[in-house]
């Protein structure tokens, strides 16, 4: 039994499911824990970057609008891919 190869039918619940396919596709784990440690961190920087916009308008506040928009993106894209085997778990199989 390998212990740092999880077998395919063990998933953790779905929200976990991005975190599990980073963790899982970057070959550095101590990588991939800084990594998972940047993101609450580059989040709390994005309202002090447009701390000079204050208008509630999507539009008017690229910043904050391109962090959701790029976030979702890879939340369901590496979502996809925990399902799927380590050598399609970034590519999905498409490319």
């Amino acid at each position: 039994a390998d212990p740092f190869a999880t077998p395919l039918e063990i998933l953790p619940d779905w929200y976990f499911f991005p975190t599990f396919n980073a963790l899982r596709v970057i070959p550095n784990k101590l990588l991939g824990v800084l990594s998972m440690a940047a993101v609450p961190v580059g989040l709390i920087t994005v309202p002090f970057l447009e701390s000079i916009n204050k208008f509630q308008n999507p539009f008017r506040r690229p910043v904050a609008t391109s962090v959701f928009l790029i976030g979702t993106f890879y939340a369901i894209w590496m979502g996809i891919g925990a399902t799927m085997p380590i050598d399609k778990a970034i590519s999905l199989g498409v490319f």
